[in-house]
């Protein structure tokens, strides 16, 4: 006969797990929230870097052409630009199309004819570009070609001391522009940094600038074959600053400029001193990026909080679907845009600056003239337009957005040399994270510099600030000899 069941006994038992259960699943979760980046390296260990990034040496000529003879001459370079092409540029100007601005929009719906014509008319009547092609060149150029394409940089040394008593240190920087700048954007910074500041007592530094065009992006040659991402420019420019004889050397980067930036600090860290980057929440990788958006979204506050909120996906979704629509058909079909924009020079002005406008405050789609006379010089705007009308490479410099996102990611790899993030106010919504996101991603991060102001064209707006946060670099680096 079988025995009777305990019910008593098994409800006591059952109620005994549900209840231990239910006090450690939540702190067994709220552990694995809480440390959920070491949870992630633990379990999801990185790969060798060698097999990740790219550190072999490639061709970037034309599949099947030959490959272009081996030389490391460093030879000089001057921006001339004809009569003849200038004299196109005037007609084509002059026979601008125009739409009609839909009234009281501003820049609502994108770049407005009234505004437009406005910004053709300086071209046309106010704008000297024999002054600013003889800005553009008192500084030295230089072409050299690597892995088959010749690249563009400008190269400024400081002006020897003349006080005996200072011991002046001349360290090398790499500055790095993006996408829609160039090697001009940065011009501002070079007598910021090329004047020699104390860092201790008689001790005083200065840098040797060296600002490259991208590839594909003003006077350097365009790959002709896929591939060219920015952990391949990163090889690049490591070779560039090898060419020149520097062995180590710091790296400053915007935009583009610091996802390659960040590529030549991680790839080659006994090479980089240290690492400035105004677009530094790259580094976090997609997935993980978008799974701190889900905790916080998910988590009680007091497992998962974060100090800028503001800097979220969701907070930033409504503004990062009105403002990427240029970036879905740079990465998928750079080159149809690209042939009306390489057609028109006002169209091309229109492309470029509602970028300047946007991307330098938000708020400024709801200004008449887009808010441009308030951060920038007309005639400096048009002078980065012209570098890409001249060279004739809006669609190589658009084809980069393609080449980095067809490619798998090799993401999450940290940044281990000494780096200070540049946090402008009004950088593009969503694009830099929240500071507890990127922290893990940098390993000997000096500080992330706040700034009240200013938005993704800091070298142009606010190049006071933006030098002070490099040099700040600079000093606490070379301070640790």
């Amino acid at each position: 006969m079988a025995k009777p069941v305990n019910t008593k006994r098994g409800r006591s038992l059952l109620g005994s797990s549900l209840i231990f259960f239910t006090l450690i699943t939540p702190i067994l979760l709220g552990l694995a929230v809480y440390n959920h980046d070491c949870l992630l390296e633990k379990f999801f260990p990185l790969p060798d870097i060698k097999t990740v990034f790219p550190f072999g040496d490639e061709e970037w000529s034309a599949p099947g052409s030959k490959p272009a003879k081996a030389d490391d001459a460093v030879v000089p370079w001057k921006l001339q630009v004809s009569n003849k092409d200038l004299e196109d540029l005037k007609d084509r100007l002059r026979n601008t199309r125009y739409g009609t601005a839909m009234s009281g929009q501003n820049f609502v719906y994108g770049f407005p004819a009234d505004q437009l014509k406005k910004i053709v008319d300086h071209w046309l009547n106010k704008y000297d570009w024999k002054k600013q092609e003889a800005l553009i060149n008192q500084y030295d150029h230089f072409k050299t070609n690597i892995e088959g394409l010749n690249i563009h940089f400008v190269r400024v040394q400081p002006a020897k001391s003349t006080d005996p008593k200072r011991n002046v240190r001349v360290t090398p920087i790499i500055l790095l522009h993006g996408w829609p700048g160039s090697f001009f954007e940065l011009y501002k910074l070079i007598p910021l940094l090329t004047t020699p500041q104390q860092i201790s007592g008689n001790d005083y530094a200065a840098f040797e600038v060296i600002i490259p065009s991208l590839p594909g992006y003003g006077f350097s040659d365009a790959a002709q074959r896929p591939g060219l991402n920015p952990q391949n420019i990163a090889r690049i420019f490591n070779k560039l600053m090898t060419r020149l004889h520097f062995d180590k050397y710091f790296v400053q980067g915007c935009d583009w400029g610091s996802a390659v930036g960040r590529s030549m600090a991680t790839m080659f860290p006994h090479r980089v001193l240290g690492v400035d980057l105004t677009l530094y929440g790259m580094a976090v990788p997609r997935s993980r990026s978008m799974l701190k958006n889900i905790l916080y979204l998910a988590m009680p506050r007091f497992l998962f909080n974060v100090s800028e909120p503001h800097k979220l996906l969701f907070a930033n979704f409504f503004t990062l679907m009105r403002e990427s629509g240029y970036f879905h058909i740079q990465a998928t079909k750079p080159d149809t845009v690209g042939a009306a924009l390489l057609d028109s020079p006002a169209g091309l002005a229109g492309y470029i600056l509602e970028k300047f406008s946007t991307w330098t405050n938000p708020d400024n789609i709801n200004k008449p003239d887009g808010a441009l006379s308030e951060y920038f010089s007309l005639d400096d705007l048009l002078t980065n337009i012209m570098v890409y009308w001249v060279s004739g490479s809006i669609i190589t410099s658009q084809r980069l957005y393609k080449e980095t996102f067809s490619a798998d990611p090799n993401d999450g790899f940290p940044v281990l040399v000494p780096s200070l993030l540049s946090d402008f106010r009004h950088e593009i919504p969503g694009a830099n994270s929240p500071d507890e996101f990127v922290r893990p991603y940098y390993k000997d991060l000096i500080t992330i510099s706040k700034h009240k102001s200013g938005g993704h064209f800091p070298a142009m707006e606010l190049p006071i600030e933006l030098a002070a946060d490099i040099w700040a670099l600079a000093k606490n680096v070379l301070s640790r000899d």
